[in-house]
């Protein structure tokens, strides 16, 4: 592994793949480097499916990323065979005063998205598989989609070898370090590669790269994600097309998220807390499996909402590499030139995929983004 590249991404998860992609369709001479397989589950990125939506209830500062994303996934789903992303619409459910109906209707009426209010009875009748209190609304945005994450990242890493980029799996990088002439050298055991640029998307291992900059402004937190089945009866209700991808607030400000299941999916609907059940995670320590009691705690939530679904026992740990904000870290490192980053993504950056990769491309070897990243400074921090 000697030869000099334009840039080296370090970390080959979907923002990684993406900016992979988006560095070799430009003709940049890249390589990826990934410490593990190409559909390994320590980090932030496996899995089946992922929420796709506009109607952003975390703030307008998000929608030129998402606008760009969403012409992202539409482009890669049209260029594949494979399912890449599928039009669900998106529910989210709540109180009138919730944040997140307020915020998701505060953010599509100032962006101009398309999207409905509804009241508790347009709930009921539109989507049967919702019991909602008499009080609900919710905000239904009929173009959100459902993303199919091994799919996307897959897609992504064979498109970039395909315009020429080089792939290295299992194979770890343990140092950066500035180079002769203003380069970058990536170190491994027994390797080392120079390049001109490195973009770094390792997720919850970004502190070890920057301890200094980055570190102290991110926790690695564990959170489990669980499979529900649905009575039999009930079935039809539950599946793309009359069930949509969805988000529920409570009266306590638990947010639960969920999907559908599809024909290429194995298992049942995917439902998890967002906001509950995170405790701090050693990257490379042994991940505690979900358990039959934060399982129920979730049933308990969601159960007067979707009353036809029920526990199975099956569910996986995930990792959410969270910002003090919970918001992103985008931006060129100033503890080592020529490395640009992104992380945190805190839980919900899988969507943003294709617009961060083409921030990331266009950091590494323009020195500068066309997107406002401002919002995503670790300055703020």
């Amino acid at each position: 592994m000697s030869p000099t590249y334009d840039v080296v991404v370090v970390g080959l998860g979907i923002m990684g793949a993406s900016a992979l992609h988006q560095l070799s369709r430009r003709g940049a001479r890249v390589l990826g480097v990934e410490a593990h397989g190409p559909l390994h589950d320590l980090g932030s990125s496996h899995g089946q499916t992922r929420i796709f939506r506009r109607a952003y209830w975390e703030g307008e500062q998000y929608v030129p990323l998402l606008d760009s994303s969403y012409q992202g996934w539409r482009e890669l789903d049209a260029a594949t065979d494979e399912t890449i992303a599928l039009r669900t619409g998106g529910l989210f459910v709540g109180s009138p005063d919730s944040k997140l109906v307020q915020g998701s209707r505060d953010t599509a009426l100032r962006c101009g998205i398309n999207h409905e209010y509804l009241d508790a009875g347009e709930i009921t009748s539109r989507f049967p598989a919702f019991h909602v209190q008499p009080d609900a609304v919710a905000v239904h945005e009929p173009d959100a989609l459902m993303l199919f994450a091994d799919n996307a990242r897959l897609t992504y890493l064979t498109r970039a070898t395909a315009a020429g980029a080089h792939l290295v799996h299992g194979r770890a990088v343990r140092t950066l370090s500035p180079g002769s002439g203003g380069t970058v050298t990536v170190v491994g055991d027994g390797w080392e590669v120079s390049c001109g640029a490195v973009v770094l998307t390792v997720g919850g291992w970004v502190g070890r790269f920057l301890p200094g900059e980055i570190a102290p402004a991110v926790t690695p937190m564990r959170i489990p994600v669980f499979e529900f089945d649905v009575a039999e009866a009930r079935e039809r209700d539950h599946l793309p097309g009359r069930f949509p991808v969805f988000l529920y607030e409570d009266a306590g400000g638990a947010l639960v998220y969920g999907l559908p299941r599809w024909r290429s999916v194995d298992g049942g609907l995917k439902i998890g807390f967002h906001n509950r059940q995170l405790s701090p995670q050693d990257v490379d320590g042994d991940r505690r499996p979900p358990s039959d009691a934060e399982q129920h705690e979730l049933w308990r939530t969601i159960s007067p909402v979707l009353p036809a679904v029920q526990p199975t026992g099956r569910g996986r740990s995930c990792i959410y590499t969270m910002s003090a904000d919970e918001s992103f870290l985008i931006g060129r490192s100033r503890e080592l030139d020529g490395v640009c980053y992104a992380s945190a993504c805190s839980g919900h950056g899988f969507k943003f995929a294709p617009g961060i990769g083409e921030v990331l491309a266009q950091l590494a070897l323009d020195g500068r983004s066309t997107v406002d990243i401002a919002a995503f400074s670790p300055d703020r921090l």
